[in-house]
């Protein structure tokens, strides 16, 4: 089953600065989290509410809104945790 999902400002923002490779392992990355949004992992306070998901050395930062995905933003694996 396929979850709706929307993706935040900021997502859309960081995800318009990745060049064309990376944009298309995020939208597949995107369509396996929509498959199964357990698929992610659960992240420590005080993100404890999000989950990530790996694409190479960006993270995928996500939550659930009832039954929608929220994608929130994407980042290098060095600062995705260190800016919320």
């Amino acid at each position: 089953m396929l979850h709706t999902y929307f993706r935040t400002e900021r997502f859309k923002k960081d995800y318009s600065k990745l060049d064309s490779f990376h944009q298309e392992l995020v939208k597949k990355k995107m369509h396996k989290i929509a498959e199964n949004p357990d698929f992610g992992k659960p992240l420590h306070k005080p993100l404890q509410n999000f989950k990530s998901e790996r694409a190479e050395h960006l993270r995928i930062v996500y939550t659930m809104e009832g039954e929608t995905i929220k994608f929130c933003w994407i980042d290098d694996r060095g600062h995705a945790y260190k800016r919320r």
